[in-house]
């Protein structure tokens, strides 16, 4: 549908291109009330991007766009730069929103700061500092159907290559309106942020108790830089990569055997499920694809997305049924591990995944936490080939060390990380109602 919006000349600024204005005038039209322009509002610090030099293993977290999802700031897969450099950096604040400002498919997510944790932000993510305005409603508003949609119309630049400006960024209407509606949408924000803190506190107990289980204590499983393998092992392996005799592997089989547990390989412990489908042979069908992006590493969770038949990519070839476990074969250290517990039907997966059931002694959501355990991902990474685009094949995940774990005591870890993924869902629920406050203004 075209849509038209009439701009006095005077008005122009540096943009000329039509969406930029049709987007605001659109909004302000919709809004039917007062509004301020969001730099009238709040401030924008500058953010810039520490070297790659600077980065470490441990140290003060920075906030990237793999940080910021759809609904929270997850701080699980971090990167460091050493506590002395953290006063050259900014540091946000609580009540600072944080917005995507990159990146085709990443630009106009929307987070809130909403802890004390030190750290620092990357010129990736814009800062929306707050000055006269209820930091937890900008949130909901930006995040809302009217906020998103001028965070993607005032991009710049082209395919791959877009940006979000401060300067664009501030013109953004705001509605103005009644305090109490703002204490409102105020209250569901910080509910949600609570039950998000209680789902991650169930998620960490049930990591704790599989470790306990296995007597994993702190130990080192960090890259070493210096360490031997013996010719033999070398050529009995045919592998010529310095990486692959890295200590943490063997110190992970250890901790396994040790743990006084039978252990057995992935491939007795689930069934390979590769049931082979193309939705292209049905163009006007609506299918649910997941592809290794749509998987948050940080959680596991999936985000959705309906596509038609005649749209499938050629890698959407796997049928995925409820109940089955996803482990990508691309990069598989990140973690884009995930367990499919809704019913939804017409469900269509990448290749690029394996896929399996557990089998009668294992519980689901044990065994996928168990997958995405650093005891497993160390594990996954060692098989790897290739740099730019680093693989493992459907052999290399069945080789997989699993600990045969009491049913009972499977049950009891299992039922932590549901709990987690119920308060999870509780605290997306609770966000997305204050954004509906917003969008039925």
């Amino acid at each position: 549908m075209m849509r038209l919006a009439e701009i006095n000349f005077k008005s122009l600024i540096d943009r000329v291109d039509a969406n930029f204005y049709v987007s605001r005038l659109g909004t302000i039209q919709q809004l039917h009330q007062q509004y301020k322009n969001l730099g009238d509002l709040c401030n924008f610090p500058r953010t810039k991007t520490p070297p790659k030099e600077l980065y470490f293993r441990t140290g003060i977290p920075v906030i990237k766009l793999k940080n910021v999802s759809n609904y929270f700031l997850e701080f699980k897969d971090t990167d460091y730069i050493p506590e002395s450099s953290y006063s050259e950096f900014i540091q946000p604040k609580r009540g600072d929103i944080l917005i995507t400002a990159t990146g085709e498919g990443t630009i106009g997510r929307v987070g809130i700061f909403e802890n004390d944790i030190k750290s620092i932000v990357t010129a990736e993510i814009m800062i929306v500092r707050p000055r006269s305005i209820n930091p937890y409603f900008l949130f909901a508003y930006l995040r809302s159907s009217y906020g998103l949609y001028q965070l993607e119309r005032f991009a710049r630049g082209s395919t791959g290559q877009t940006h979000l400006y401060s300067k664009d960024v501030a013109l953004i209407p705001v509605p103005q309106i009644s305090e109490r509606l703002q204490k409102e949408i105020e209250e569901l924000v910080k509910q949600t942020h609570q039950k998000k803190k209680l789902a991650d506190e169930k998620y960490e107990e049930a990591e704790r108790s599989l470790y306990e289980l296995l007597g994993f204590d702190e130990i080192n499983l960090e890259f070493e830089k210096s360490f031997e393998a013996g010719a033999k092992e070398v050529f009995s392996t045919m592998r010529f990569d310095s990486e692959y005799y890295q200590p943490k592997y063997k110190k992970i089989i250890e901790i396994l055997y040790g743990s006084n547990l039978q252990i057995r390989h992935l491939r007795d412990c689930v069934y390979p499920k590769n049931r082979r489908f193309n939705p292209t042979k049905e163009p006007s069908s609506k299918f649910v694809y997941v592809e290794i992006g749509d998987i948050d590493i940080s959680t596991g969770e999936i985000n959705y997305k309906e596509i038609y038949g005649y749209e499938a990519p050629p890698n959407a070839r796997k049928k995925l049924k409820t109940g089955d476990i996803l482990i990508s074969k691309v990069r598989p250290t990140r973690g884009a591990i995930t367990l499919l517990s809704a019913e939804i039907d017409n469900i269509v997966g990448s290749s690029a995944f394996y896929v399996c059931q557990p089998r009668d002694e294992f519980v689901s959501e044990f065994l996928f936490l168990y997958l995405r355990s650093v005891l497993s991902l160390i594990q996954l990474g060692r098989p790897v080939i290739g740099s730019m685009y680093p693989t493992i094949k459907d052999e290399d995940i069945e080789n997989l060390l699993v600990p045969i774990v009491p049913k009972q005591k499977q049950e009891n870890i299992a039922e932590l990380v549901k709990q987690s993924f119920s308060l999870r869902k509780e605290a997306k629920q609770l966000l997305d109602e204050a954004t509906n406050k917003i969008e039925n203004l």
